[in-house]
């Protein structure tokens, strides 16, 4: 990924690598989400909402994503508020 990208550029090609949850044949599953990206001065989303802001970025703001409360509490010792991938909102 670009460190910058311009501003509401769609490319048809980059699709969504975001994880989702579903259930095939064989049970529960996840796959990969391939909506269409849009990519912005910050990050990208896709159409169906998922979103990501580059690292260059999240560093210059002071935070970061955290899978977990723990590495939330990691970064924190650094300086760094852990957020959640999925809605953005900081561990408590």
């Amino acid at each position: 990924m670009p460190n910058t990208a311009p501003a509401d550029d769609l490319d048809a090609n980059d699709l969504c690598g975001w994880l989702v949850a579903g259930h095939d044949e064989d049970g529960p599953t996840a796959y990969e989400c391939r909506a269409p990206v849009q990519h912005t001065n910050s990050g990208y989303s896709c159409a169906r909402g998922h979103a990501h802001t580059y690292a260059e970025v999240r560093a210059a703001e002071g935070w970061d994503y955290a899978s977990d409360p723990v590495e939330a509490e990691l970064l924190a010792h650094f300086g760094v508020i852990g957020v959640r991938a999925d809605d953005a909102r900081p561990w408590a």
